[in-house]
C-alpha cells in the first residue's frame, strides 16, 4: 500500500471513529458506488457528495438515528461540514502527491546559492507572473528579467521554468505559505 492509499484509508477510519460509526466515508467512483456498506452500518439517512471542484472522490453516508429513525445520526450542517472537509483533504492529498512524483522526475542540482534579485524573480515566477509582469513590477527592463531567469535555471541545473519552479518548491527556496504569511503580515500592520 502505497503513503497515499495509506492516508486515504486512515481518513476513511478517522471518519468512523470521530462521528462514532454515525458516517461513513465511501471513496468509489461515481458509477461503481453501491450503498452496501459493511456489518454495523444498516440504514442510510443521507448521502452527501465528496468533491472538490468537478472531481468527485465519493460520498458520505450517515446513518440512521437509532434513537428517531426519521432523522439523520448527525444534524445537517455537520454532515455538509465533514463532507466538505473530506474533499479539501483528498483534494490536497491528491494535489500533493502528484506534485511529489513529478519532483521526483527532474533532474536538478544546486550549484550556487540564488541572489536576492534571483530569488524575487523566481517568486514572482511562482505566482504566475509573466517576464513582462515581473519587470514592471521590479522597474528592470525585461531583458534584464530574461538574465535573472537564465542565471536561476544555470544555479539550479534546469533547463525551463516548469523544472525550476518544482525544483525550488521541492528544496525549499519557495512556499505557497511565504506568500500568504506576508500578506497576513502587511494587514497587521
Amino acid at each position: 500500500m502505497s503513503a497515499d492509499q495509506g492516508a486515504v484509508s486512515r481518513l476513511c477510519q478517522e471518519v468512523r471513529y470521530v462521528t462514532k460509526n454515525r458516517a461513513q466515508l465511501s471513496l468509489r467512483k461515481e458509477k461503481e458506488r453501491e450503498t452496501r456498506l459493511p456489518g454495523d452500518f444498516h440504514q442510510v439517512a443521507m448521502t452527501l457528495p465528496v468533491q472538490f471542484g468537478q472531481t468527485v472522490y465519493g460520498a458520505l453516508h450517515i446513518a440512521v438515528d437509532p434513537f428517531n429513525t426519521d432523522q439523520p445520526a448527525l444534524p445537517l450542517v455537520v454532515a455538509q461540514l465533514l463532507a466538505q472537509s473530506c474533499s479539501w483533504m483528498l483534494y490536497t492529498l491528491e494535489q500533493s502527491t502528484f506534485l511529489h512524483s513529478q519532483c521526483q522526475h527532474i533532474d536538478y542540482q544546486v550549484y550556487e546559492p540564488l541572489t536576492k534579485r534571483e530569488t524575487e524573480v523566481l517568486k514572482l515566477m511562482f505566482r504566475g507572473l509573466g517576464q513582462e509582469e515581473i519587470a514592471e513590477k521590479l522597474c528592470i527592463a525585461p531583458a534584464t528579467v530574461n538574465k535573472h531567469r537564465q542565471h536561476i535555471y544555470e544555479r539550479l541545473g534546469v533547463h525551463n521554468e516548469r523544472d525550476a519552479l518544482l525544483a525550488a518548491y521541492h528544496i525549499g527556496i519557495l512556499s505557497l505559505f511565504d506568500d500568504l504569511m506576508s500578506k497576513d503580515e502587511k494587514k497587521d500592520l
